[in-house]
């Protein structure tokens, strides 16, 4: 199958400012999350309570622009990547709070998207969200936030289940280690190179200014020793990457398994080449150098 690249994605040089008016809602609520899970007794815990909002729908402007790096289509829908990495973000925000860890110290450890049917660009969006779990187990703690994003016109089109975790402390070495899974006969359907400022583009596009993916100063001093790409923006163009190939999807589950450094090494998007006992095909983004995998999982046709 034929490798798809796109060389032509705006930077964050070619982006307007005016586009960081729009996600001034999404910077107001990361940093209200991240000051309320500063603060003690400010946190009620897991208590499945459903949070509503109503939201406006990205410009023309931002679209086209989001369009334009993630290589999307358009075909009058909102692109089902942007929803979780832009539109979900800021209520996503409001309920990772709730969790008795750090806001901070939080990464994003993967996604699925169960796509119900198209969202119409243009319509106001209802998001109904509650978090499912937030537990640890002394050395890793996992948060499990899930949003019904639909439209009056398309009621619960998509429902995006969000994966976060935060490190607590290292965990003691295992010897015992689990057997290494069978790998699937993949086939790549398409490439990606992320730039060093990608980090700092995606910002300009969501919204999400975490400052692991966006300031080389700060990032040098972290765990990471450099800026890493957003888990979303690694996943937007692994998605394009299967829709482009001719991928119909309908639900789409991937883990980010490794940060993705910035600049990355070269990309490869693949695809197992025969579906699983479950008519599931896996996916997976990994380097193009030595294998490195950075983000796994799997997709079920429409």
């Amino acid at each position: 199958m034929s490798t798809i690249a796109r060389p032509d994605r705006p930077t964050v040089a070619d982006l307007p400012w005016g586009l960081l008016s729009e996600h001034l809602g999404t910077i107001g609520a990361m940093l209200g999350g991240a000051a309320r899970s500063l603060l003690p007794g400010q946190r009620p815990g897991v208590t499945g309570a459903v949070i509503t909002q109503t939201v406006r729908p990205p410009s023309q402007a931002l679209l086209a622009a989001y369009r334009a790096w993630s290589g999307a289509r358009d075909d009058g829908s909102l692109p089902p990547h942007l929803v979780c990495a832009k539109l979900t973000l800021p209520l996503v925000s409001q309920l990772t709070a709730q969790a008795p860890y750090p806001l901070l110290s939080v990464l994003n450890q993967g996604l699925r998207l169960r796509l119900n049917a198209p969202l119409p660009a243009g319509e106001p969006l209802t998001l109904a969200g509650r978090l499912r779990d937030a537990s640890d187990d002394g050395f890793r703690a996992r948060i499990h936030s899930e949003v019904t994003v639909g439209t009056a016109s398309a009621p619960a089109a998509v429902i995006v289940d969000a994966m976060a975790a935060v490190m607590l402390r290292p965990r003691p070495d295992d010897s015992a280690r689990a057997p290494a899974p069978v790998t699937p006969d993949f086939e790549t359907v398409a490439q990606w190179q992320a730039a060093a400022d990608e980090g700092q583009t995606f910002f300009w596009l969501t919204g999400d200014f975490n400052p692991i993916h966006t300031l080389p100063a700060f990032a040098r001093h972290t765990r990471f020793r450099g800026c890493i790409m957003h888990g979303y923006g690694a996943f937007a163009q692994l998605y394009e990457g299967l829709v482009q190939s001719g991928a119909q999807i309908a639900d789409i589950e991937v883990r980010f398994v490794r940060p993705l450094p910035l600049p990355s090494p070269p990309l490869l998007i693949q695809r197992a080449r025969t579906p699983d006992a479950e008519g599931c095909h896996a996916i997976r983004l990994c380097s193009a150098r030595d294998g490195t995998l950075f983000q796994v999982g799997r997709y079920r046709p429409a």
